[in-house]
């Protein structure tokens, strides 16, 4: 029989007018991956209690705090995406993890979703690859391919040679000529792709990332308008 391993799966990444939170409960058996419990909530508040949701399938799926199950491995989506939701989210996977005992896994948006990208691309033939566009602020987005995550700005983007599959949810903004792209319809993994992806990083069959937020950028910092206090006496 095969072994059966339980994940704790959040995603608080989406931004913009895609923002959402979302928790979920999955078995994988073998290759297999099936949700349990699931529930998933609009808008940045969303995300940011996203506690909340993991709180609400963990007791739909019976591995609440005192239960004979328990997670055996909690996976989070690290980026890119929303500042607040990828903090509030890694936090609280963190606390979930710290909390059962078992290991903590992050992987990309762009990593859960690989697998389908790439089969696509193979499908399409003559493609150079894919690029996964979400939204970020201030005219950019961060465009996030299998070499890596940037951050660009709408009005200075250099679209790349080539012929690219494009998907995300801010894919339509993203500026590319006639003909060197093939448009998807995919914007945000599933929870059976982010657990597939989590349970591959935890194998080691992708490369090792820490599951703390991924900021493309730096976090933005203003100083007081009346400036900083005196140091104490």
């Amino acid at each position: 029989m095969s072994k059966m391993t339980r994940i704790l799966v959040l995603d608080g990444s989406a931004a913009g007018d895609a923002a959402h939170g979302m928790a979920a409960c999955v078995v994988q058996t073998g290759d297999a991956y099936s949700v349990v419990a699931q529930t998933q909530s609009a808008g940045k508040q969303a995300a940011e209690g996203i506690g909340l949701l993991a709180a609400q399938v963990l007791a739909q799926a019976g591995w609440q705090a005192g239960a004979e199950s328990q997670p055996q491995l909690v996976g989070v989506v690290v980026g890119p995406g929303s500042f607040t939701g990828l903090r509030a989210s890694c936090a609280t996977a963190a606390g979930y993890a710290l909390g059962v005992g078992a290991p903590l896994v992050g992987v990309t948006r762009g990593e859960a979703l690989r697998p389908q990208l790439e089969a696509l691309v193979t499908e399409a033939g003559a493609c150079d690859g894919w690029m996964l566009v979400t939204a970020a602020r201030r005219g950019r987005v961060f465009v996030e391919t299998g070499q890596g995550v940037q951050a660009v700005a709408l009005a200075d983007w250099q679209p790349p040679a080539g012929r690219w599959l494009v998907a995300g949810d801010a894919a339509e903004t993203l500026p590319m000529p006639d003909g060197a792209l093939l448009r998807s319809d995919i914007t945000t993994p599933t929870a059976e792709q982010i657990a597939h992806a989590v349970c591959a990083r935890h194998a080691g069959v992708l490369s090792p990332r820490d599951a703390l937020p991924l900021y493309v950028d730096p976090p933005e910092a203003k100083l007081p308008a009346a400036g900083l206090r005196s140091a104490p006496v």
